[in-house]
């Protein structure tokens, strides 16, 4: 039996074009507001991490009162740790660059830089530099600290909120379990109330 034409797949015959590089777009490189905004933002979240983590071991573990000023010095820290970053990234790129000013050829590796990335070698020091002293000015305003901090105590109280409430479904699940549980829900939630969360507000002196 032969199958009529048009039921038959025909395979299309894909021509092969030679890859033309100049057809690619050239993406303009981001200039150098950009670049330190970028790596603000970057540095913002890190900062906030190290902080959040900060209140939760003091609070928590430790047990302390919340206060602000317990924890802008861990802002403080962090914040010129991550300017010593940007001043050495500064440095090494300052190098490579000299190291490739009239150097030829074509790179073998994308560390293998050349004389056609001596000005994106420059933008990347300029930017690592200007980042470096933005961190240094952030950290040195107590303002900007108090806002870290303050950013970082929602996300901490975010993340144990949630923790709770986690172990309090996982709590009232098992509970569902007993046959009494819906006659005595209420009384266990005006025991929580009145005589749980009225102590931990006590020994937390109103934290």
């Amino acid at each position: 039996m032969r199958w009529p034409n048009w039921f038959r797949k025909r395979a299309d015959k894909a021509v092969m074009r030679p890859f033309d590089e100049n057809a690619l777009v050239e993406l303009a490189p981001p200039s150098l507001d950009q670049s330190v905004e970028e790596g603000m933002m970057l540095a913002d979240y890190a900062t906030r991490m190290a902080v959040k983590n900060h209140i939760v071991v003091d609070t928590i573990q430790l047990g302390n009162a919340f206060d602000p000023s317990r924890h802008t010095g861990a802002a403080a820290e962090t914040l010129r740790e991550l300017a010593d970053e940007q001043d050495q990234a500064a440095i090494r790129v300052a190098v490579a660059r000299e190291d490739v000013e009239g150097l030829g050829g074509d790179a073998v590796h994308p560390h293998d830089y050349r004389d056609v990335d001596v000005d994106n070698l420059r933008r990347r020091e300029e930017a690592a530099t200007v980042l470096g002293a933005a961190l240094r000015e952030r950290a040195a305003s107590e303002e900007e600290l108090l806002a870290i901090v303050e950013r970082a105590r929602v996300e901490a109280w975010g993340e144990v909120g949630a923790a709770i409430e986690a172990s309090l479904y996982a709590f009232s699940g098992a509970e569902a379990l007993k046959a009494n549980y819906e006659a005595e829900r209420p009384a266990r939630l005006r025991l929580l109330i009145q005589r749980d969360l009225a102590r931990l507000e006590e020994e937390r002196g109103g934290y």
